[in-house]
């Protein structure tokens, strides 16, 4: 019997010493050939177990995120219905060679240990010796979190070391709204000046759509035409366009949290250009919004909006198409309940965030109630 011996004493289970240890162990069996069969068994197990502990992050995380192969993680997420870019993918990968790997590459998977992830993650710098900005920092963390996940799926290591890592605090961008000149700037109120002002009919349609509605670039391009209702002047939706499969999915942002859709009233003017577009559409075109008989994506129509925005005079300093959604919610709130603004906005609470009013437009609002504040306080 190769690479172990038995003994069994008084009676008791047999017990078993693998060689290069001095420790016995017990098979639990009391039949030779049973404890045969748990020894074997034991010696493949850790056979197994010193085969997984011998790769390294190098060699498990080989071409990770440019595979397409069946076992690629492009292929698991596309699965589960998670579409990314090819440039997220892409820049994935960038992060992986160019800080991961020159720090971990050469160890085994279980020597990567939480406190030296912390210790380098930290202390990231560019190429240039510029230290790296904290939201790339906390981008490199996941990146090395989605490849250590995948080891612990595959059982080569027992848990996630980036698990116990705490990201970086990263202050998001505020976004602003546009100002009543910059909005009448790119909506005029003449139609035939409002429908060529982003170009086309079709991408002025588009847009008035999202400043009447607050829609989400997402949503706006997976209206149908059966989505708009002319004699109600309004819009409804259950579903948007992924913006990197540019893909109709049958969900919005909010599905998950019960609001499964959206809803929003356009202006006479949003209607009168509608009803124009609806008349010049290809014939057989079910999707309002398509280029070139595809839908748009997020980045197609935000890129479009910049180019169309400067042309207009307006300085975007930072702002984006999403922008819109913020004026809109800017112009109606103190206007309605906040239960309205929740419901127009498609959110699942009131978010401040996107309220820009100024001090005096505020105290306008509260008007109504100074003589029932004259008779108070």
């Amino acid at each position: 019997m190769k690479g172990y011996k038995f003994t069994c004493r008084n009676g008791r289970h047999i017990q078993v010493r693998f060689d290069g240890t001095n420790k016995w162990v017990s098979t639990g069996c009391k039949r030779i050939e049973d404890a045969i069969v748990w020894a074997e068994r034991s010696l493949r197990h850790q056979e197994e177990e010193r085969l997984e502990s011998s790769v390294t992050l190098q060699e498990f995380s080989k071409d990770y995120f440019l595979r397409t192969d069946s076992r690629s993680i492009r292929r698991r997420n596309e699965y589960k219905n998670r579409y990314f870019s090819d440039g997220y993918y892409k820049a994935m990968e960038a992060r992986l060679v160019n800080y991961i790997l020159p720090e971990f590459g050469c160890l085994t998977l279980p020597l990567i240990k939480s406190l030296a992830i912390d210790e380098w993650y930290v202390e990231l710098k560019k190429e240039n010796g510029d230290d790296l900005s904290d939201d790339s920092k906390n981008k490199v963390l996941q990146c090395l979190s989605v490849i250590m996940d995948d080891a612990v799926r595959l059982g080569l290591i027992k848990e996630n070391p980036c698990d116990k890592i705490e990201p970086m605090s990263v202050r998001s961008k505020t976004r602003e709204a546009f100002s009543e000149d910059e909005m009448e700037l790119m909506f005029p109120k003449e139609d035939d000046r409002a429908a060529l002002a982003f170009g086309t009919l079709m991408w002025s349609c588009y847009f008035q759509v999202m400043k009447c509605t607050g829609f989400r670039p997402g949503e706006v391009s997976g209206l149908k035409r059966s989505n708009y209702y002319p004699e109600l002047g309004g819009v409804y939706t259950t579903s948007s366009v992924n913006s990197p499969s540019r893909a109709v999915v049958n969900r919005i942002k909010t599905t998950g949290k019960g609001k499964p859709y959206k809803v929003g009233l356009l202006s006479s003017q949003c209607c009168r250009l509608l009803d124009m577009w609806l008349r010049l559409m290809p014939e057989g075109q079910e999707y309002l919004f398509m280029v070139d008989g595809k839908h748009i994506a997020s980045s197609t129509s935000c890129k479009h909006f910049k180019t169309c925005a400067e042309k207009l005079g307006v300085s975007l300093e930072g702002r984006t198409q999403y922008s819109l959604r913020h004026t809109f919610q800017t112009a109606i709130a103190g206007e309605v309940e906040r239960s309205t603004v929740e419901e127009l906005m498609g959110h699942t609470r009131f978010r401040p965030g996107y309220d820009h009013r100024d001090g005096e437009r505020r105290l306008r609002q509260l008007q109504g109630l100074r003589q029932t504040l004259e008779n108070i306080v």
